[in-house]
């Protein structure tokens, strides 16, 4: 069972501030099971929805760094936040499956509240997939859906922004005092194709 949205935000300001304690910990190892959980059962479902089908389904949980790294770039409360959660349905064909996927998703499984974002109207920096927000038991989750090339794309972007800094990927600059002069020219090379 979730706590109150107040004990969450509470425990999302301590992971931004860096002031955890041990009792946070706790209470962010009793979360983390139940998120495990939750993100388990959809992932079955989803599977069992396109059984049969080439499509590749993957879950994943954010750690602990990715969440405190979020909440710090981003203004959110810890309740708030959509993505700690998540699975990732890519399609092998263009935009009409994708539809499809969308809509059998939001059709067969149960939640309490569903939100489309169509990221391949509006890119984040160049992302395109379609992202379902849902509400299950009080958890709040993402599905993304990607055609192949969308996941590749976003694939190559985030192994870029491991290498330069993960901030490009939400449009901060390059930090490119980490690199040597060589470096640098190689990654300007590759920024602007």
């Amino acid at each position: 069972m979730l706590p109150s949205t107040k004990v969450l935000d509470e425990l999302g300001e301590a992971i931004r501030t860096g002031t955890v304690t041990p009792a946070d910990w706790a209470l962010f190892d009793e979360l983390s099971r139940e998120w495990w959980r939750t993100l388990n059962s959809i992932e079955t479902e989803i599977k069992n929805l396109f059984s049969g089908s080439d499509f590749n389904i993957a879950s994943r949980m954010k750690n602990f760094g990715t969440l405190r790294e979020k909440l710090r770039r981003t203004t959110l409360k810890l309740s708030e936040v959509r993505d700690i959660i998540g699975c990732r349905v890519v399609v092998l064909n263009q935009n009409e499956d994708q539809d499809l996927v969308v809509r059998r998703i939001t059709e067969s499984i149960q939640a309490e509240k569903f939100k489309i974002i169509d990221r391949r109207i509006n890119s984040n920096h160049g992302y395109r997939a379609v992202h379902i927000e849902l509400r299950i038991d009080r958890i709040r989750l993402e599905i993304q859906v990607r055609t192949a090339i969308q996941d590749l794309w976003a694939s190559t972007s985030e192994a870029f922004g491991e290498l330069v800094g993960r901030g490009v990927r939400y449009g901060k600059e390059i930090e490119f005092e980490r690199f040597s002069a060589r470096e640098r020219i190689l990654i300007l090379q590759i920024e602007t194709g």
